[in-house]
C-alpha cells in the first residue's frame, strides 16, 4: 500500500510540474529567473519520471524505498514542491482574454520568489537522486 500512495505522491507531482513548465513556456520577454525556473523544472520532471518508474516496480522491504517513503509523507517534500508549482501555475496562469493577451509579455514574480523556489526544487532534486542511487 505504500508504494501505491508513495507512486500517487509523486504523480501529482509530476501532473503540477508538467503544467508548471506548460505554463513557464508561455511567458515571452522574461527575466533569467523565469528561464532557471524551467531549466530546473524540465531536470526534476526527468529525475522525477525514474523515480516513478522505479516506485512502481519496487516493494516495501526493498531497503531503498525508506528513503523514498520519507520523500512522500503527508506535508513532506514532495507535497510541499507540488503545491508550491500548483501555485506558481495557477499564478501564471491567465484568466480572462484580455489578461491573456497582456500576460504573455510580463513575469509576475520577483527575484526573491524565484531563488525561494528554486531552492525547493533543488532539495527535492537531491533528495531524489540520492533515493534513486539507493537503488542501483
Amino acid at each position: 500500500m505504500e508504494v501505491v500512495a508513495s507512486a500517487a505522491s509523486i504523480s501529482q507531482l509530476i501532473d503540477a510540474t508538467l503544467k508548471t513548465i506548460k505554463y513557464l513556456n508561455k511567458v515571452k520577454h522574461t527575466s533569467e529567473g523565469r528561464s532557471r525556473l524551467t531549466r530546473e523544472v524540465t531536470l526534476l520532471l526527468t529525475l522525477l519520471g525514474s523515480l516513478d518508474s522505479q516506485v512502481t516496480r519496487a516493494s516495501n522491504s526493498e531497503p531503498w524505498f525508506d528513503c523514498v517513503r520519507s520523500l512522500a509523507v503527508e506535508n513532506g517534500p514532495i507535497d510541499q514542491l507540488r503545491l508550491a508549482l500548483e501555485e506558481l501555475a495557477k499564478r501564471l496562469k491567465p484568466t480572462k482574454r484580455l489578461k491573456i493577451i497582456t500576460h504573455a509579455f510580463t513575469w509576475p514574480f520577483d527575484q526573491a520568489y524565484c531563488e525561494h523556489l528554486l531552492g525547493k526544487i533543488e532539495r527535492v532534486k537531491s533528495s531524489v537522486s540520492l533515493a534513486l542511487q539507493g537503488d542501483t
